[in-house]
């Protein structure tokens, strides 16, 4: 993770926000676009690209122009090269893309447009080691009739070997410039992102961290998501410094939990699963793998990815957070055997229910010996193991677990109880699953 080298990048900025064409409404918080992102591009504390190595198009008339620009700026990028468009776009009769032109002609679009298959040639040609492409646009006036309805029609010409692409969502409307707004949807997140940073991000704001701030952003709002592709580790390269990064220390990690935690509370499981991320990093790097906040954050964490549906990845950072509380606490204490557990669900909720029979196999002995035979932790263990032995396609040790976890019910609680039933019952299942004696 580096921020790019201004001093040997370039950038191409073309924006069009009025048009000849009566079919094309005008945006014009294009204008506002080209020059804020101009002021972060070349701004001291981000990738400080001097003044003659961003070059700006505004509502240009034709292709030439900026053929000449593209052409000229690829041939001098050693580092980065970026190139920025913000306007209409649109597909012609065979699909292909077409970015629109102050000039440009909805009728004749491969006379008065730019094609886009040129702007591919000259960034997979361009020499610079990173190739950065952010297209803010979408189909419009005549063109919605070739779309088709597929967005990989679209996206798929986006890709360019050894080149980073975040593009807003192809929609068969204007771009997104809500009445009022000083920048285009798209473009305006983008912006606040790097002017304004994120407490939830490191040090520097890549490009991945560009697409998880605008797509997480944009889909909570109820816009289309947008759409990226990579290389490599081109999206590890970052455009700006993060305003809003302050080094951590143990005071702040409280405050950052809860944050994290209102955010999926709310509505936003992934942002909540960001904002971890970021803060487990930190902790790992600042306050040590075994400090008490970075194993609460290793926890919050692997919770995280679980509510995101990423059920192998909860398994593996439970798993992580078992070996540092083995390591400091012991491999009974309370909450590695907590943490213990979670990872044995994890890892039966993710597929593999024989790992996780096992794996509560283990636990459930040691919760015995720990916490005793009769302790509900210690019952809940020896459940779940008679429960991932049926799930596994061991149906008579699943039924044999299920007698024993009975009988054990029945003594510590009572034949009544609700679970001492609920284990008898699982018993008839696993029991009849067997089939004929």
């Amino acid at each position: 993770m580096r921020l790019a080298r201004g001093s040997n990048s370039h950038a191409v900025l073309i924006g069009c926000g009025s048009y000849d064409d009566v079919e094309l409404p005008p945006l014009p918080a294009v204008r506002n676009n080209l020059d804020d992102l101009r002021s972060l591009l070349t701004g001291p504390t981000n990738c400080a690209l001097p003044e003659a190595r961003c070059t700006v198009l505004r509502d240009v008339s034709g292709p030439q122009r900026v053929g000449e620009a593209l052409s000229r700026a690829a041939s001098t990028a050693e580092d980065m090269f970026l190139v920025y468009f913000a306007g209409h776009g649109a597909l012609d009769d065979r699909g292909l893309l077409h970015l629109l032109l102050t000039g440009s002609d909805t009728r004749l679009l491969g006379w008065s447009s730019l094609r886009f298959d040129l702007i591919r040639e000259t960034m997979a040609s361009a020499p610079a080691r990173n190739r950065v492409l952010l297209l803010d646009c979408c189909f419009s006036g005549r063109a919605i009739e070739a779309m088709g309805g597929s967005a990989s029609v679209y996206f798929g010409q986006l890709e360019i070997a050894g080149t980073f692409v975040l593009a807003s969502a192809p929609a068969n409307a204007p771009a997104r410039a809500p009445v009022g707004d000083r920048h285009t949807l798209f473009t305006g997140e983008l912006i606040r992102f790097l002017r304004d940073g994120s407490a939830a991000e490191r040090e520097l704001l890549t490009l991945e961290a560009m697409y998880r701030h605008t797509s997480r952003v944009l889909t909570a709002k109820g816009e289309p998501r947008p759409q990226r592709s990579g290389t490599g580790t081109s999206d590890q390269l970052a455009l700006a410094a993060n305003a809003a990064f302050r080094r951590l220390i143990p005071a702040d990690v409280p405050e950052h939990l809860r944050r994290a935690v209102e955010l999926g509370e709310a509505g936003d499981p992934a942002g909540a699963l960001t904002a971890l991320q970021a803060l487990a990093l930190q902790c790992d790097q600042v306050l040590g793998e075994r400090h008490e906040f970075t194993l609460l954050t290793l926890r919050a964490l692997a919770h995280a990815e679980g509510e995101n549906g990423h059920e192998a990845d909860a398994a593996q950072g439970y798993a992580r957070l078992v070996e540092r509380l083995v390591a400091e606490r012991g491999p009974t204490h309370p909450d590695t055997l907590q943490a213990r557990h979670e990872q044995a669900r994890w890892t039966g909720v993710g597929g593999d229910p024989a790992a996780a029979a096992d794996l509560f196999a283990e636990l459930s002995v040691d919760a015995s010996g720990a916490l005793g035979p009769g302790d509900v932790r210690s019952l809940s263990c020896r459940w779940q193991h008679a429960h991932w032995l049926g799930a596994s396609g061991r149906p008579e040790r699943a039924a044999a677990a299920f007698a024993e976890l009975a009988d054990s019910y029945g003594s510590a609680l009572g034949e009544r109880h609700d679970d001492t039933r609920a284990a008898r019952r699982n018993h008839a299942y696993w029991r009849d699953a067997t089939g004929p004696a």
